[in-house]
């Protein structure tokens, strides 16, 4: 049986996600252009993968989920993406440099993806808080 309160806390684990996600793809945009000389380490994307929150007591496959959380985060590329920049400074002998793999258009993408369902989410945390605050105030 779930709680009166299971909406805002699905919503609320939803919000969490959403807010690791945006600052998954802050970090991304912030460093896209973090050159580096080839063979030393480059930034590397960061993409967020949620799943399913399955409360711990639960048999695997018996229970409903009760919201999202985060799996992992999975990392882009070690090795970067090599540009020919012969004044760069950081550039190895044969002129060449390593930036992280990041497509800026992909990133802005999922920052409104992420920014629609965090604000999705707050809402119903809000309308949630508004109806149960309603019944509360039922007289009979």
């Amino acid at each position: 049986m779930s709680s009166i309160w299971s909406a805002i806390d699905t919503a609320g684990s939803g919000v969490t996600v959403d807010q690791s996600w945006i600052d998954s793809i802050s970090s991304n945009v912030a460093n896209m252009n973090d050159a580096a000389t080839p063979g030393t380490p480059v930034y590397q994307a960061q993409y967020l993968v949620a799943g399913e929150q399955v409360p711990a007591n639960s048999p695997a496959g018996s229970a409903l989920g009760t919201g999202v959380q985060v799996e992992s985060i999975d990392l882009g590329p070690a090795q970067g993406q090599i540009v020919h920049e012969p004044n760069n400074p950081l550039a190895n002998a044969q002129g060449d440099v390593a930036y992280p793999v990041v497509d800026l258009g992909t990133q802005m993408a999922n920052l409104v993806q992420a920014q629609t369902s965090y604000q999705a989410n707050a809402k119903v945390m809000a309308d949630s808080k508004t109806a149960y605050e309603a019944i509360l105030n039922i007289r009979a």
